[in-house]
């Protein structure tokens, strides 16, 4: 399986965020703690520094997942994708996964997005963004997209945004986002990422993913990192919902999900664009599907170790192959 870890920006892509939409790269790590209301001027500094890092994530991510044949099989006939995105932002994971899968899918068509976030602005970027896309003549499928501004404060509020789709999804999406539920205790007591993962997992298709991704920092006022809490509740999830689902990748968790309590794990990428070159973003994810559909994928040769079953495993080791 080729693994890639590395993505330029598109020139194309380049051109509109920097120059028509005037993104302006200059990070401030401090300040995208919390961002729904962020004012317009950061959205922009929003747009230049993370949308390029976010679309490189996501980009790969789902080009590595399609370099698994038995994957690719699965959905190379597919003329038409849905793809929901829970805390969109500007959409740079959109934008990646559109670009990445119109060139690897030589049937498809069509691509309907639905795209929820609470920042009105960025919800406007969106918008006009997907249609600058659009014009430049780049993309190749026809792109449906409905970005709806939602703020969600309660699990009442997550269940309303979950019963406004009446599709099934070959995505959803949320990237490095739901540790800011985690900063802000939005749902007392509970773990967010099993949450998240039990009102989104049932929305997936037959062939559906849940691509789940986060930061790799710790978080405030602990020894955890974020890494260790996401996967100690997509692991508790996936155990108590009776074999409905199963991580797919990484190929490490297929196998261990059940026992494992949850271990740090970081991926690293680049992104490189007129502003920066070799940028770099770290993150851990877990890509989730139905029971069914990640038995069929994976081989049961895959290498499974990890630090789950090796405690002196490199952090990255379940991405190295």
């Amino acid at each position: 399986m080729g693994i890639l870890k590395n993505k330029d920006l598109p020139k194309w892509l380049d051109e509109i965020i920097y120059t028509d939409f005037g993104a302006i790269f200059e990070p401030h790590p401090q300040d995208v703690v919390y961002n729904p209301d962020q004012p317009y001027e950061f959205v922009k500094i929003y747009l230049g520094t993370y949308f390029p890092r976010s679309y490189a994530e996501a980009f790969c991510i789902v080009y590595n997942l399609l370099e698994n044949n038995n994957y690719l099989s699965s959905i190379n006939a597919l003329e038409e994708i849905n793809i929901l995105d829970f805390c969109c932002g500007t959409g740079g994971e959109i934008i990646g996964l559109i670009d990445v899968l119109q060139s690897k899918l030589p049937n498809l068509k069509s691509i309907n997005i639905d795209a929820f976030d609470a920042n009105s602005d960025s919800i406007r970027f969106l918008y006009h963004l997907t249609e600058a896309v659009v014009e430049s003549g780049n993309i190749r499928v026809n792109i449906n997209i409905n970005p709806q501004g939602l703020y969600v404060s309660s699990e009442q509020e997550l269940s309303d945004l979950v019963n406004l789709t009446n599709v099934q999804y070959h995505f959803i999406v949320s990237f490095k986002a739901l540790n800011e539920f985690v900063q802000h205790s939005t749902f007392t007591n509970k773990n967010v990422y099993s949450l998240i993962s039990s009102y989104f997992l049932p929305l997936l298709s037959n062939e559906g993913v849940f691509i789940l991704s986060d930061v790799t920092t710790k978080l405030n006022n602990s020894e955890l990192f974020y890494p260790q809490v996401l996967n100690a509740g997509v692991n508790s999830f996936v155990g108590s919902c009776k074999n409905e689902f199963k991580t797919l990748y990484p190929y490490p968790c297929y196998f261990q999900e059940i026992s494992c309590k949850g271990c740090y794990m970081q991926d690293i990428f680049t992104v490189s664009h007129s502003r920066k070159k070799n940028d770099v973003s770290k993150v851990a994810y877990r890509i989730i599907c139905r029971k069914r559909f990640a038995d069929a994928i994976v081989a049961s040769d895959f290498n499974h170790s990890c630090r789950k079953n090796n405690p002196l495993a490199d952090k990255k080791l379940p991405y190295n192959y």
